[in-house]
């Protein structure tokens, strides 16, 4: 007797013959599997500034239609530990970073770093640019960047602040604004933007900068009071404080921008793509309120673009690191 499998083959024969073999479910077919999702690698702590707008261009990629992303947290020694995670990842699209611009300041900081920036990556295009503020504990009794001054030569030893890590442009602005004003200022590290603003809030690390977004429901509180604003134009959300141009350091309002790059060698089709999911979302007028809302102003553009942000960048970091004297680790 013809098995059951024999009996299905023979059928399955007779329908091909018949051009209609179409209709007829076969077992062995099996649907595509789904795309797997992109491992995003965002070298800094969670709630930061890098991750909040990873996660917001990560969700409506998904909504999209396009491959998700999955965000991946690796911070440490100024972004280069999930640098590195990218740099030796495998070209096929499965891994991707999402950093700031600490990833242009951190080989002159971190030399012994074992990757190149400009050979060990492939630049796929920016996404936001944004600001920071410098914010005060109300204990230290400053409003100004002026007084802040005048308290920080007369106390003993000068004052410790907070910045998301050391290498970050925050950190650079520091303390080229402690050269620069003449401020004792010391840096104390945190694990990450938010730990340094909860340091702040509680006093132990009066001085802090970060996003405007980050601070200002610190400020509304009562529990921060924010003296500077850095940028050529003062935020959205806290208009009332004047900016380091309007302070005397226009020379100090270094640029913050959010760029994805995968490893080297990825095929350009892959880039392609990636560029061009991010680029419906990122030129989108949604994607622009939720970043505005959030104190960031998108930023399309094309790899081009970013590699330029990156050249016209490295010798401005360059110099602040020289005139504020940061030492290497």
């Amino acid at each position: 007797m013809m098995s059951v499998h024999g009996i299905h083959r023979r059928l399955a024969a007779a329908l091909l013959a018949l051009g209609i073999g179409s209709i007829l479910p076969v077992a062995q077919a099996q649907a595509p599997a789904p795309a797997k999702p992109v491992r995003i690698i965002v070298p800094a702590t969670a709630g930061s500034a890098a991750d909040l707008v990873a996660r917001l261009l990560g969700e409506r990629i998904a909504k999209s239609g396009a491959q998700s992303w999955v965000i991946e947290n690796r911070p440490g020694a100024g972004g280069t530990i999930g640098a590195d995670v990218v740099a030796k990842a495998m070209p096929d699209g499965g891994t991707l970073l999402f950093t700031a611009n600490n990833f242009i300041i951190a080989p002159r900081l971190y030399p012994s770093i074992p990757y190149d920036i400009h050979k060990d990556f492939t630049a796929i295009g920016p996404v936001a640019v944004g600001h920071d503020m410098i914010f005060v504990n109300p204990s230290l009794n400053v409003k100004s960047l002026k007084e802040l001054a005048v308290l920080a030569k007369r106390t003993s030893g000068g004052l410790n602040y907070g910045a998301p890590f050391y290498g970050s442009s925050a950190h650079l602005i520091m303390e080229a604004l402690g050269r620069a004003s003449g401020m004792e200022l010391t840096f104390i590290a945190a694990s990450g933007g938010p730990q340094s603003f909860g340091e702040a809030v509680a006093g132990r690390v009066p001085v802090v900068i970060g996003s405007a977004f980050a601070g200002e429901g610190f400020v509304k509180a009562g529990r921060l009071n924010a003296i500077a604003a850095v940028g050529a134009k003062r935020s959205v959300f806290l208009p009332q404080v004047p900016t380091l141009s309007e302070e005397g350091h226009a020379a100090l309002n270094l640029p913050l921008w959010f760029g994805v790059y995968g490893p080297a060698r990825l095929p350009a089709p892959i880039a392609a793509q990636v560029a061009r999911d991010m680029a419906r979302v990122v030129g989108s007028a949604e994607f622009a309120d939720a970043l505005v809302s959030r104190g960031f102003t998108p930023a399309p553009g094309t790899a081009a673009d970013l590699l330029a942000m990156m050249r016209d960048g490295e010798p401005v970091f360059a110099r602040a690191i020289a005139e504020a004297g940061i030492k290497p680790q």
